[in-house]
């Protein structure tokens, strides 16, 4: 965008006298300087997009009132995040909290299950599963197709989640 040298100096000057009251502002509402600076400068290169046409407003105003509001929603933004890392690490916590009885009892009926199993079904779940290997790859191990490979892990599926009292559905 190209403006008038005037134009550039009004903004600039608009710029240097309002930057820093504008940090200081940022920097109270979200307590992080390097978000402040952030918020001001986007603030600034979003109304140099629009300053022709906002020149005869009171920019002033605008600026803070804007910055007011980006500071508003960054902090919503981070309270989303600070929601959802907390939800996570609380999930992390209750598989570590997890009652040893409780993960014991679920490790047997996995063993329990994988010893049910038809002894082709197992090999190819293990295979997936505890070798890391890939559909294609079993299939031309066993000269099979790959179908043949998505049938056993599906029956595996279904030996688990019979195992663990879910419905057999896909």
């Amino acid at each position: 965008m190209s403006y008038s040298p005037q134009l550039s100096r009004q903004f600039e000057e608009l710029f240097k006298a309002n930057y820093s009251k504008l940090y200081y502002v940022a920097l109270d509402w979200v307590e992080d300087a390097e978000s402040a600076k952030d918020l001001v400068n986007d603030l600034f290169a979003e109304l140099w997009k629009q300053y022709e046409r906002l020149q005869h407003e009171d920019v002033e105003a605008y600026l803070f009132q804007s910055l007011r509001n980006r500071c508003i929603n960054y902090l919503k933004h981070q309270r989303v995040e600070q929601e959802y890392r907390e939800r996570m690490l609380a999930e992390k916590q209750s598989s570590i909290d997890e009652n040893p009885a409780i993960h014991e009892a679920r490790l047997m009926v996995i063993e329990r299950t994988l010893e049910e199993m038809n002894p082709q079904t197992r090999w190819v779940f293990e295979q997936c599963y505890f070798e890391g290997r890939h559909y294609k790859e079993i299939a031309d191990q066993l000269a099979v197709s790959v179908s043949t490979i998505h049938k056993r892990m599906t029956q595996a599926f279904n030996a688990f989640r019979s195992a663990f009292g879910r419905d057999k559905k896909t």
